[in-house]
């Protein structure tokens, strides 16, 4: 069967999925101080001793690719299989969150299929109103696109340069600790952490102190901004976000080759106002070892149907000190929201110009995502 046509009829059938989904509205029920219900998840909780709550996300995915070098691919499967507990243990002080992939495509077996793989495995003190230790493995507090949550991205999957430019060189998560904490109701951000350098479920000895050092701040000047992307809340006052970033790696970390101490510098923006959205970061990594790099993406959209339908665009760039090595992309999205982030279709056309094999490569990609 022709791929367009496959693309056409995936399409309609997602569209019709998503309009039979009723939402879920929440409800509990409660007896001797013990709660069990329903609330974007399913909730228990002992009389404020403990809390679990769990949900799973799915996103399922169909992706044309038209290589200029190779075969074309068309293909379906499981972009993210996510399951998540979090809560509170003793008291509303000690908070937990455990996330797990259970096909990830970073993790396969030798067989080909796919390995469950541990995302997040954190605990957060909170003695203090305004501060919050995090300790074990979660999200480096670096780059504004890979802290967003997975199912919160505007486009189906992050951009280009926010790929190149995590804090550890290699991807958004690492092992360590981190201190944030929020002022002036929100206002102000501010996020430092230390952590292996590693990469996410690596637990290498880090016999030479080398470790990962990073600081973050923002700034909300019209009142606290989450970083989910697309206003699908139809924001009613607009909302305005600025920040910096900075990360040193000192790279000679077991475990991890060919990899020398980075410096990377990151600024970022987000304004959301009535449908309308548009973000962008600028990165800059100087690296002792391989050629210094900067890189950028902006990205914005706009609801033609208040909280329901999106039509997006994003540019994209990453930039080796190195000639003949720039990478672009341009992405043109269009979203439909059957419940805010949690039942959605995206569908997005891609372009990546590759000046190091001098390739322009085209995809399509139309992905549902469910979360309960």
């Amino acid at each position: 069967m022709n791929n367009r046509v496959v693309l056409v009829v995936l399409i309609l059938f997602l569209v019709v999925l998503g309009q039979a989904q009723a939402k879920a509205e929440p409800m509990f029920i409660e007896q001797d101080g013990i709660k069990v219900g329903y609330d974007k998840g399913f909730v228990l909780n002992v009389k404020d001793q403990f809390q679990m709550k769990f949900g799973a996300w799915i996103q399922f995915q169909h992706a044309y690719i038209d290589d200029e070098n190779g075969p074309n691919s068309s293909t379906f499967k499981l972009a993210k299989g996510r399951l998540r507990w979090s809560g509170y243990m003793y008291s509303p002080q000690f908070g937990y969150v455990i996330q797990l992939e259970v096909a990830d495509p970073n993790n396969p077996k030798n067989n080909g299929s796919k390995e469950t793989a541990l995302k997040d495995f954190a605990i957060d003190i909170k003695h203090y109103e305004n501060v919050r230790v995090r300790i074990g493995q979660f999200k480096v507090p670096f780059n504004r696109q890979q802290m967003a949550f997975f199912g919160d991205l505007q486009f189906v999957d992050t951009s280009l340069a926010s790929k190149a430019f995590n804090a550890n060189q290699n991807n958004a998560r690492d092992i360590g600790l981190m201190m944030s904490g929020a002022h002036n109701d929100g206002k102000l951000q501010y996020f430092v952490g230390l952590f292996n350098g590693n990469g996410i479920n690596k637990e290498d000895d880090n016999d030479t102190s080398q470790y990962l050092t990073v600081g973050r701040i923002v700034f909300n000047p019209l009142g606290e901004m989450s970083i989910s992307e697309s206003d699908v809340a139809n924001t009613e006052n607009p909302l305005f976000s600025v920040g910096a970033a900075y990360a040193y790696d000192a790279g000679n970390n077991e475990g991890v080759v060919n990899r020398g101490s980075a410096k990377t510098l990151g600024l970022e923006f987000s304004y959301k106002y009535r449908g309308k959205s548009i973000q962008g970061e600028y990165y800059f990594r100087n690296d002792d070892r391989n050629a210094d790099a900067d890189g950028a993406y902006l990205q914005g959209g706009i609801f033609v149907v208040p909280e329901k339908i999106e039509v997006a665009a994003r540019y994209s760039r990453f930039s080796p000190d190195i000639a003949n090595s720039d990478v672009e992309e341009i992405t043109l999205g269009f979203n439909l929201f059957f419940a805010g982030h949690r039942r959605k279709l995206q569908i997005d056309i891609s372009n990546i110009s590759n000046d190091v094999d001098h390739t322009d490569d085209q995809g399509i990609r139309a992905q549902y995502q469910i979360a309960f």
